[in-house]
């Protein structure tokens, strides 16, 4: 039982380590050695547990859609009770995305190793179970007639789905230095580049609050973002 427990122990090392290495460095730049580096195991030990680079990548991309999935469903059903609309639970479930995608790297590794490995788009796949659920709720919100005359479900699940994977991407970038406080709506500008940097979240916020008009009934009202 002991030598099971450590067995399982190596096993999820290497995959938070893959993910870090993923994340950070993309599929084709990551080495089984530097993964294993990043573990603390010899290479031996990783290809005891995963024999191909290939292997490791399906790993680590079946733990992000589970944790995107835990995600999205936790933010729908914190709406349950209190009268969330479809509208509501878009904008909580992409809310927490994009809180997910900060803070934890086995979600971003997901997302990349996606990207690359050409696995899914920036529209909707039967992979990825954020995007079903976006997909889901945008048919909730039209079956509800919360949606514009004319606005499309499908529309507007694609839409949010560049929204969220944009928002991804973006932080990627350059960030905003550490020692930088947020003390004005307009964040932080970039004095090399004049670019304007603001937290994910806040920036989604923006990006709400600009698409909601065209998206939502007038009858229904914009929802807060």
């Amino acid at each position: 039982m002991a030598i099971q427990q450590r067995a399982e122990r190596t096993r999820q090392e290497i995959l938070s380590a893959a993910a870090r290495v993923f994340d950070g460095l993309g599929y084709e730049r990551a080495s089984l050695a530097r993964i294993a580096g990043e573990a603390r195991v010899t290479t031996g030990a990783l290809v005891f547990h995963f024999a191909t680079k290939a292997d490791l990548a399906t790993a680590v991309r079946g733990r992000a859609r589970a944790v995107t999935r835990i995600t999205v469903e936790s933010a729908c059903l914190s709406t349950e009770g209190v009268g969330g609309t479809a509208i509501d639970k878009l904008v909580i479930a992409t809310h927490a995305l994009i809180r997910l995608f900060e803070t934890d790297p086995m979600a971003r590794a997901g997302e990349r190793l996606a990207r690359e490995l050409q696995l899914t788009g920036p529209g909707l796949s039967e992979d990825c179970p954020w995007r079903r659920e976006v997909a889901r709720l945008a048919r909730f919100a039209a079956a509800e007639k919360a949606l514009r005359p004319g606005v499309d479900a499908a529309a507007v699940a694609a839409l949010i789905g560049y929204v969220i994977t944009g928002v991804e991407l973006e932080m990627r970038g350059p960030g905003t230095p550490t020692e930088e406080t947020w003390s004005s709506d307009e964040g932080f500008r970039s004095a090399e580049t004049g670019a304007l940097h603001v937290p994910a979240e806040q920036r989604l916020s923006r990006i709400w609050k600009l698409i909601l008009p065209g998206l939502v009934h007038p009858a229904t009202g914009p929802q807060s973002p």
